[in-house]
């Protein structure tokens, strides 16, 4: 047997460079010739960190290194990874019958099932952990906790750049200039015209090849016309060589695509005399939109070759006084559409993360409803994409927002509150404890950039930077679905009719359902109730209205709970750090009155954990204030002596 990359290692590879900023696929379909010559028909199910290749009979497939072509694929006998039998898979014949796909499809969904649990259970937690983080997009900062490092068996943060860095409503918004370079090759020149391109690209009405708007057009109906988004369109230029050398499959995807791709800019450069400065750059003159187009199908296995994907110019080219960053690679084929297209335009030029689940074992929480998530890749979606949720678009600064919490806003409205769909708008009812943490409400209607969703109603979506798009309970935007079923992360579908607030609809800490863990309620991550309440929610129309119900509102802070045996220390919040941008930081601990436990604040400072403010009297009551400058920091509840319960209420 033929070992495949372990799915988790298999990803950390590809997420160091391209860390939230994978290309979904929905049943995409591709041809790929084996070394005998055969022409295999393969959907893919997934997205460019794992996905599931399977024959149009059914069967699995991965890459062989050694048979340099696609072969059947098992279950390792641990569960922790797909291996290849040795065998090259076969085009279909007339004798595989429907009944066989249903038969290998079958005896494998219980493999797979199984599979993606014994992942995250037989994976090293170092791994599984330095990939979770890796997957985040922390957007609200530009330097950000993208990995951990182990030291003395204790979790320190590591400051790594963040490739999904915040963007600014300059940075948003206004005219942005991308690039986009097409190529053919010697042995295959491309049919799709350079006008054609540069239509799908920037015209404000266009219709070619099915689609309902171009890209220029999505972005400047999602962002109410703030965002301006167009593309300069090189003419064709050739490849040194052909194809099948780039496209070899015995190489990633990042290998000959980035040989392709520093050719085409030497030519660029050198031949055509192009001037870089002209197109739009972030703060560190890193040009936002670079983007390759080329002729016909990939002619490559899934990840490898010319396979289409998003990642980081390594190393960067340079000229007329800006630099690459990330770019965006994917084949022409014989036609376009531009869901994929804006999706990675997502990436690079608002800097939003993917919001569905990498590892498989879920759809994500807002599923198709977003274009981050599988908003753009659907039969009629991928033609017309969804709109961001209204978080990202408070992001990018192209929603007016209302504070509904009158802990945070004094003038905040009540009673009866209305909002129209798609009028870049939104409210917002955020956590007093942590900024970071919010619910955000806004009416969906399937009309006009909504016509693809597939519900209508009231979306409410919880958001938190803190949680991780591979953790389907407790995602960075968790969708609360009104029927509390749960189905995209419960990996049944990606949303479904039921899943808006309508009529009789309400939502409240304890409705649709009181479940703390798993549940679809108002409750904030750490368990405390929000306050939120909506009730009296109308029909399903373009304009909606709900009555905000106001009480008593509930404490606010942050609150842990633990166990110390004697001398022993627990580290908050939840064995983690926190990132801080200043202020006052609150700490009040209470503990048995039989033993004495002290409280800790710490600040990473100058690569190690430094105590800034203690707490220590005899008992185990304790509290500290700490007027704290912006950086990272952790809290140590810890045992002088004597053993039991404490609470600890963090409030910043």
């Amino acid at each position: 047997m033929y070992r495949f990359n372990t799915l988790l290692l298999a990803k950390l590879a590809l997420v160091s460079t391209i860390a939230n900023a994978a290309i979904p696929y929905d049943n995409a379909q591709y041809h790929y010739t084996q070394p005998n010559g055969e022409v295999l028909s393969i959907s893919l199910d997934g997205n460019d960190y794992f996905a599931y290749q399977r024959t149009s009979d059914g069967r699995l497939v991965v890459f062989d290194n050694q048979l340099n072509g696609l072969a059947y694929a098992e279950v390792s006998s641990d569960g922790a990874e797909l291996i290849s039998t040795g065998v090259l898979a076969k085009a279909d014949t007339a004798n595989n019958s429907q009944q066989d796909a249903a038969d290998h499809r079958a005896s494998q969904k219980g493999m797979l099932q199984q599979h993606v649990q014994n992942v995250k259970t037989l994976t090293p937690a170092a791994v599984s952990a330095k990939v979770a983080q890796a997957q985040q997009a922390m957007l609200l900062s530009t330097e950000q906790l993208h990995s951990h490092i182990v030291v003395n068996n204790q979790t320190q943060p590591h400051v790594t750049h963040d490739v999904h860095q915040v963007t600014t409503l300059e940075e948003a918004a206004g005219n942005v200039k991308g690039l986009t370079i097409i190529i053919d090759f010697p042995d295959q020149r491309g049919t799709i015209n350079k006008s054609q391109i540069e239509s799908f690209l920037n015209d404000i009405n266009y219709t070619e090849f099915g689609n309902a708007q171009s890209v220029r057009g999505y972005f400047r109906s999602v962002s109410g016309g703030k965002l301006d988004y167009t593309n300069t369109v090189t003419q064709y230029y050739t490849a040194k060589k052909n194809k099948s050398y780039y496209a070899d499959s015995r190489y990633s995807s990042t290998v000959r695509s980035q040989e392709l791709i520093k050719e085409a800019l030497d030519w660029l450069e050198v031949q055509q005399g192009f001037d870089f400065s002209t197109l739009s750059t972030n703060s560190s003159k890193q040009i936002k939109g670079l983007n390759i187009f080329y002729a016909g199908n990939s002619d490559s296995s899934w990840s490898k070759g010319l396979w289409p994907h998003m990642a980081r110019l390594s190393p960067q080219f340079c000229a007329d006084g800006v630099c690459t960053d990330r770019y965006q690679i994917t084949d022409m084929r014989d036609s376009l559409a531009i869901g994929t297209f804006v999706h990675e335009s997502g990436h690079l030029i608002t800097n939003w993360p993917d919001l569905y689940d990498y590892d498989g074992s879920s759809e994500g929480s807002v599923a198709s409803f977003g274009v981050m998530g599988y908003g753009a890749i659907g039969t009629t979606n991928k033609f017309k994409p969804t709109p961001p949720v209204a978080h990202f678009r408070n992001l990018a600064g192209w929603d007016a927002v209302t504070e509904l919490n009158p802990a945070i806003n004094s003038n905040a409205p009540k009673g009866v509150l209305t909002h129209t769909s798609a009028s870049n708008t939104s409210y917002k009812w955020t956590n007093p404890a942590n900024r970071n943490e919010a619910f955000y409400i806004e009416a969906v209607h399937r009309a006009g950039q909504n016509s693809e969703q597939l519900d209508s109603g009231l979306a409410i979506w919880h958001v938190d930077n803190a949680g991780s798009n591979s953790n389907e309970w407790r995602p960075y935007i968790q969708m609360e679905h009104a029927d509390a079923n749960r189905d995209p992360e419960n990996n049944i579908n990606r949303g479904d009719n039921s899943d808006l607030f309508k009529a009789a609809g309400e939502f409240s800490s304890t409705l649709p359902n009181a479940l703390t863990n798993k549940g679809t309620n108002a409750l904030w991550w750490n368990g405390q109730d929000s306050g939120l309440s909506i009730k009296n929610i109308s029909d399903a129309a373009a304009t909606m209205s709900f009555e905000l119900v106001t009480g008593t509102p509930p404490p606010t802070g942050d609150v842990y709970t633990g166990t110390l045996a004697n001398k022993e220390q627990h580290v908050h919040p939840d064995g983690r750090w926190f990132q801080y941008a200043g202020g006052t930081i609150g700490l009040q601990l209470a503990g048995p009155s039989n033993a004495d436990f002290d409280l800790k604040l710490e600040k990473w400072t100058n690569g190690s954990w430094q105590q800034v403010a203690i707490s220590e009297t005899p008992s185990s009551q304790e509290s500290i204030n700490y007027n704290a400058a912006s950086g990272y920091y952790r809290i140590l509840v810890y045992s002088y002596s004597g053993a039991g319960s404490y609470q600890l209420t963090v409030n910043k």
